[in-house]
């Protein structure tokens, strides 16, 4: 979007790696819209599975005060001072994905010291803007920057630290397309009343990932999370499991009963017990992966994505509403493709900047969703828009036409048409009609 005015956002989501897989034959199916009766083709991808972090050597007092998310590619860890003080000194390890060459700019400190950890060439940074923090910088690779970072603590004391960090790098596990041996539905749905005590309630079954069901439960509930993942999920939530929604009977006088939401894993181990919300529209947008349903391809595509990947009714239930706000009787219209980072880095390298601190190669599979906002004939529209950030003094222009583009945690606005980069951005997974 050189040159244009845009807004943009931090990076977030889930690494997956792509690769191609042949044809399958595959006719639209005469029954519900959007669905195949077999894949056209199917798209394939990676998690990057967990990396490991943490210190061998502790001053002394020093104790595990916080640390990333179970399971997390890039670990971040903190360790703290045991005191009643407050505002108490801590060490903080931390990766991150940096292919260059080790520079005095990955610490943003002036006085760079040369120093050597675990036979690696590092750097020990310290002084002005921040003189209480004492970091230490080094590559044990090509990959990976790992850091020790030190607040209140000497520089001797820090590097002696970094000088015991052990490190393990994330590795890549595939992704599944087909569900692997788990059990039928009717055997779910059994397990799911007896998990409820509800023998005899209403239910309906669906075979999905626990991120597609926390992805959709949160878009119903912007703001709050309604169900929190089990531990067993926390490191693999792209694991077939069943979904079940049960409908207890309620008093004929009395008010609606509440759903009732019960995970059952691909063995039939109950995963979780939870009540969704009254009225759990989130539900009827999950897509249903059983393969042995009516429809082989389901999902709104002509091409099979692996669990823990939105679907594309899924992906469009989450982003319903128009994100141009205040376009008054514009004319909008909606594009989804699925793409990569890489991809979409290269049809737009201002949208994520391009790809500083996001490593770009593995091909991170994204749902890019384009918006074209056209004024009425006779009439202009405002670039920017009035939704959109921008300077005090700043005067939108007036166009016949701008456009919107998203991806999870980065948005921007372009104004005039849609670029052809952009416009001829591969969909992976092109719509099944």
């Amino acid at each position: 979007m050189g040159g244009m005015g845009k807004m943009l956002a931090g990076l977030g989501g889930v690494a997956l790696v792509l690769s191609a897989c042949g044809p399958v034959p595959g006719q639209a199916s005469g029954g519900r819209p959007g669905q195949l009766a077999g894949c056209v083709t199917t798209v394939r991808g990676v998690a990057w599975g967990p990396g490991s972090l943490a210190a061998g050597w502790l001053p002394p007092g020093f104790h595990l005060s916080s640390g990333s998310q179970p399971g997390s590619a890039l670990p971040m860890v903190t360790y703290t001072l045991a005191t009643t003080r407050p505002d108490p000194p801590r060490l903080e390890l931390g990766v991150s994905v940096n292919r260059g060459p080790l520079s005095a700019l990955d610490g943003g400190r002036p006085a760079a010291m040369p120093v050597t950890v675990q036979g690696y060439r590092g750097l020990l940074e310290g002084g002005p803007p921040a003189p209480q923090f004492q970091g230490v910088y080094w590559k044990p690779g090509g990959t990976y920057l790992l850091s020790v970072v030190g607040y209140k603590l000497p520089g001797p004391v820090v590097l002696r630290a970094a000088r015991h960090v052990s490190f393990s790098p994330p590795g890549a596990v595939a992704l599944p397309v087909a569900p692997g041996p788990v059990i039928t539905r009717q055997q779910a749905v059994a397990a799911a009343r007896r998990a409820a005590g509800l023998a005899r309630a209403p239910a309906v079954a669906k075979l999905s990932s626990w991120t597609e069901i926390t992805v959709l439960l949160q878009a119903d509930h912007p703001g709050r999370r309604t169900v929190s993942a089990p531990e067993p999920l926390t490191d693999a939530p792209w694991r077939p499991v069943w979904a079940v929604l049960l409908t207890p009977a309620g008093a004929a006088a009395g008010p609606a009963p509440r759903p009732v939401l019960v995970i059952i894993g691909g063995s039939g181990r109950l995963e979780l017990t939870a009540q969704p919300g009254v009225n759990p529209a989130w539900f009827a947008a999950l897509t249903d992966r059983d393969p042995a349903g009516q429809y082989q391809c389901p999902g709104g595509s002509s091409a099979r994505l692996p669990f823990g990947v939105l679907t594309r009714d899924e992906q469009s239930y989450i982003t319903a509403e128009p994100a141009a706000a205040g376009t008054g009787n514009a004319i909008i219209s909606v594009t989804l493709k699925l793409a990569t980072v890489a991809a979409v880095n290269k049809a737009d390298p201002g949208l994520y900047a391009g790809c500083a601190g996001q490593e770009c190669s593995p091909g991170q599979l994204v749902w890019v969703r384009i918006e074209t906002i056209r004024a009425r004939p006779g009439t202009t529209l405002a670039c920017l828009p009035a939704s959109a950030s921008y300077p005090a003094g700043y005067h939108p222009k007036q166009v016949t036409q701008y456009y919107a583009i998203s991806v999870p945690g980065n948005a921007g606005i372009g104004c005039g048409p849609i670029p052809s980069p952009l416009k001829t951005l591969e969909d992976l997974a092109p719509p099944a009609s």
